[in-house]
């Protein structure tokens, strides 16, 4: 297997800080999509980078130009919403506000869109999903998402720095981190006190049924999971699993959890409907080969799909 190389992150000095949670992604002529496929009407896809990257990095614009290298004359949007910096300072709202804005000054995906998330970007995508949704996302292929949010801080040189004074209010910072971390030893602190993840994954007692309905109306909602992700901890939450509350070490699956069996998000009612597609890796956050993109995700994206 070849694996896709590292896109230079936006700006330099931010790759070092960051480390492995933006950019592993094609670098250009890393890998071969195949013969083109004939894709008259194809549905306009957007991609949505991670934390620290930017859609207009070589690494992202070569991941976008993948579709319609394959399926020539596709509409694929690099989103360039929180680049850099901005998506770390940012708070997850801030960025969905400007996601929303983008999405809709678009006249290309005024009748829907599939939508390619990787990392952080995927509870953007989802959130956007459930809230609006209008266009609407037709299918949702989350890379690497962080879905049931991440128990421990990131592992790259940015956050060793900060960690010792974000620990001291890890539900108030106003970064983006702070949004989706989750203690698994208190779950009451975790619901009263988070601002963001909580309510997006309607864990709260008052469920949201337009977040179910908006999800349950999905085509497809494909998820990557890393099995060696050293950013996303547990990399469980990469299809919506998550340490059993109480400790850290044992990890209820998707289909064990609270939230599947209560369809509190309408995966079970998407997953009994042939719509939830699950698919791992044996690699690092955002490090899956060329040969898994070609065969498993950019077919996902075609016509015929």
């Amino acid at each position: 297997f070849r694996f896709l190389v590292v896109s230079p992150p936006f700006p330099m000095q931010l790759s070092a800080l960051v480390g492995l949670s933006a950019g592993q992604v094609f670098d250009g002529g890393v890998v071969d999509v195949g013969a083109p496929l004939a894709a008259p009407g194809n549905t306009p896809v957007v991609f949505v980078h991670g934390m620290g990257d930017a859609g207009s990095n070589p690494g992202m614009k070569n991941l976008c130009a993948s579709v319609p290298k394959k399926f020539p004359g596709t509409y694929s949007k690099c989103s360039n919403v929180a680049n850099g910096l901005a998506s770390i300072t940012q708070t997850m709202d801030k960025q969905l506000e400007d996601f929303v804005a983008d999405i809709r000054s678009d006249g290309n995906l005024t009748g829907g869109f599939n939508v390619v998330g990787l990392s952080q970007g995927n509870l953007l995508v989802r959130a956007y999903i459930e809230r609006y949704n209008n266009p609407p996302v037709k299918k949702f292929i989350s890379m690497c998402g962080p879905h049931n949010g991440v128990a421990t801080c990131p592992d790259n040189l940015l956050y060793k720095l900060v960690c010792p004074l974000w620990k001291i209010n890890p539900y108030g910072a106003s970064i983006a981190f702070s949004d989706y971390w989750k203690d698994p030893t208190d779950q009451d602190k975790y619901l009263k006190q988070n601002r963001w993840l909580a309510d997006i994954n309607n864990e709260r007692e008052t469920k949201n049924a337009t977040y179910k309905a908006h999800m349950a109306s999905l085509e497809k909602y494909v998820l990557v999971e890393a099995l060696k992700d050293s950013m996303v901890v547990p990399h469980a939450s990469e299809t919506h699993g998550f340490y059993s509350w109480g400790q850290e070490k044992n990890i209820t699956a998707l289909w064990d959890t609270e939230a599947y069996q209560g369809d509190w998000l309408g995966l079970k009612t998407l997953d009994e409907a042939g719509k939830l597609v699950t698919y791992s890796y044996e690699g690092d956050h955002l490090r899956w080969s060329a040969e898994f993109y070609a065969e498993k995700i950019l077919p996902e994206l075609g016509p015929a799909a």
